[in-house]
C-alpha cells in the first residue's frame, strides 16, 4: 500500500522528529551523566571486568527527556552465573555507596541507580564475542548495540525515534508483559529491514502472518513452522531467537491498522495525540446507556515483579471469566489494571441476576442406561420430564448473583486456575459496584473500556 501523499508524510516526520530528538545539549548531557557513573563502577572492578555503556542512548536512537540508560558490568565466561550476578552487585554497591540504589531481578537481579534527574541500570554479563558464549539472556544486549551501530547510521536512527514515538502513541511500544508490545531493538531491526519508517508502513499495511529474517539465517525455510507467534522476527544475533515473541496479536493488529490509517491520510496525530480521559459523570451517563452491570474486584498486588504481575493478573481475570460463565452468567466484557500496589479486575455482565432454577439436558430416550444414571443422579431435583427426545431436569440454582458468585471464587480459588501469587491476595478482595467504581484513579482505564475509538 503506498501512501497517497508522501510529501506531506515527510513534513511530518520533520516537525515531529524536532520535538522527540534530543538536543546536542542534552545528548552531550546525557552521556556525561553515564560517564561518571562508568568511571565510578570501573574504579570498583578488577582488571579483567569491563564496564559499558549499551541500550539506546548507546545506540543513539534514544528519545528526548528518557533520563535513563543501561550500563553493563561485563565479565568473562570462567565466572560461575551466581558468582557473577552476586559480585557484580556487590561492584556496582562499593561504586556507588551513598546514592540511591534499588534491587531488581529479570532473568537475574541488576542495580538501579539514581543519579540526579538520571536513572540507570546496572547488569551484570558475561562479554561474549559469539553467541554460543551465551550464558544469560542479558549477554545479548551488548552485541545488539554493536549490531545496530554497525547497521544504522544517523538519519535511519531518525526513523527508529519516530517508529518509536508512532508506536507509544497507541500504546503498543515496549516488551513489559503489561504492554505486550514492540520493544526498542525490534523497531531498530525493523528500520534495519524496511530503511525508513514510510517503506515499513507501506510494507506493514499488507502484513499478513509477518516472518522477517534480517539477516538470512533461515534462508529457504518457513519460519512459520518454528516460530508460533504473530509477528516473527529473527535475532541478527541470535538466530534461535525471534525479538518479537511477546508482541499481542491485538499490538500487531493496531499496528497494521494504524500504518493504514496514515498512508491514507498522513497528520501528526498519529504521534501526539491526547489520552481521552472522561469525567465521572460521562462514565456513568455511558454505562446507564449501555444497560449493563458493572463488577469490580480490588485486592492488593502481589510483591512481585512487572512481569509475573501482568501474566497472572491476566490469567486470574480469565479464570473469573470462565466460573461465571460456567455458572450461566454472561460476561459481556472485561478489563483488568494495576498500578503495582492495587489491581482491579472489572467485569460488565449483560446477565447477573439469574432464575431461581436451571435445566440440565439429559441423554436421549435411545440410550437406556445413560436415561437410569441420569435419573438417579437426578432424584432430587424439581422435576424430571422429556422434550422430545431428551429427558430433561429442572433444579434449583445455588448462586442467582453473579456478585455473590464472583466474592465467593475469590474465597475458594482452588481449581479455578488462578496463580498462586494473585490467589493469596484475592481473599482479600472487595467488590466494588457501578457507583463506587467511578472515582478519579480509576477514570483512565474506565474511559479506555468505555470510550475506545480506533476510527
Amino acid at each position: 500500500m503506498k501512501c497517497a501523499n508522501p510529501k506531506q508524510a515527510d513534513n511530518i516526520f520533520a516537525v515531529a522528529l524536532k520535538k522527540i530528538k534530543p538536543s546536542f545539549s542534552e545528548t552531550t548531557k546525557d552521556f556525561e551523566a553515564a560517564n561518571i557513573l562508568i568511571r565510578k563502577l570501573e574504579r570498583a572492578v578488577p582488571s579483567s571486568v569491563e564496564v559499558r555503556l549499551a541500550g539506546s542512548l548507546a545506540k543513539g536512537t534514544n528519545l528526548a527527556g528518557k533520563n535513563e540508560f543501561d550500563i553493563f558490568i561485563l565479565f568473562p565466561r570462567n565466572y560461575h552465573h551466581h558468582e557473577m550476578c552476586m559480585l557484580g552487585l556487590n561492584y556496582a554497591r562499593r561504586a556507588f555507596h551513598g546514592m540511591r540504589m534499588e534491587s531488581r531481578y529479570a532473568e537475574h537481579p541488576y542495580l538501579q541507580v539514581f543519579s540526579g534527574d538520571y536513572h540507570a541500570d546496572i547488569v551484570p554479563a558475561y562479554k561474549i564475542s559469539q553467541i554460543s558464549e551465551r550464558g544469560s539472556s542479558v549477554d545479548r544486549s551488548v552485541m545488539h548495540t554493536e549490531y545496530i551501530n554497525s547497521k544504522l547510521n544517523a538519519a535511519q536512527k531518525e526513523q527508529v525515534r519516530l517508529l518509536k514515538t508512532f508506536m507509544k502513541n497507541f500504546g503498543i511500544y515496549g516488551a513489559e508483559l503489561r504492554v505486550e508490545g514492540f520493544s526498542g531493538y525490534l523497531c531498530e531491526l525493523l528500520i534495519v529491514q524496511y530503511g525508513s519508517l514510510l517503506k515499513l508502513m507501506e510494507e506493514a499495511a499488507g502484513w499478513d502472518a509477518p516472518a522477517l529474517d534480517v539477516a538470512n539465517h533461515h534462508r529457504g525455510t518457513d519460519l512459520r513452522k518454528i516460530f508460533d507467534s504473530p509477528l516473527v522476527l529473527i535475532d541478527p544475533v541470535d538466530p534461535k531467537r525471534n525479538v518479537a515473541a511477546v508482541v499481542a496479536y491485538t499490538s500487531l493488529s493496531r499496528f497494521i491498522f494504524e500504518c493504514r490509517r496514515f498512508l491514507k491520510n498522513p497528520s501528526d496525530r498519529f504521534f501526539f495525540s491526547k489520552k481521552d480521559v472522561r469525567s465521572a459523570a460521562e462514565i456513568r451517563t455511558m454505562m446507564k446507556r449501555r444497560g449493563t452491570k458493572l463488577l469490580a474486584l480490588t485486592f492488593p498486588a502481589p510483591k512481585v515483579v512487572a512481569d509475573v504481575l501482568w501474566p497472572q493478573l491476566r490469567k486470574t481475570e480469565q479464570a473469573l471469566v470462565r466460573y461465571l460463565e460456567s455458572l450461566d452468567f454472561s460476561v459481556f466484557g472485561y478489563y483488568r489494571w494495576s498500578d503495582g500496589k492495587e489491581c482491579v479486575i472489572m467485569l460488565e455482565l449483560d446477565q447477573w441476576k439469574l432464575p431461581n432454577v436451571r435445566k440440565a439436558a439429559g441423554p436421549k430416550i435411545k440410550f437406556a442406561k445413560d436415561m437410569d444414571s441420569f435419573v438417579q443422579k437426578h432424584s432430587e431435583s424439581l422435576n424430571l420430564h422429556l422434550e422430545q427426545d431428551h429427558i430433561v431436569a429442572v433444579e434449583r440454582r445455588e448462586c442467582v448473583y453473579a456478585a455473590l458468585a464472583l466474592l465467593s471464587a475469590c474465597r475458594h480459588t482452588t481449581g479455578l486456575g488462578v496463580p498462586e501469587h494473585m490467589a493469596r491476595q484475592i481473599v482479600k478482595a472487595k467488590l466494588l459496584h457501578d457507583s463506587d467504581i467511578v472515582r478519579g484513579k480509576y477514570a483512565e482505564f474506565l474511559s479506555d473500556y468505555f470510550f475506545a475509538r480506533i476510527a
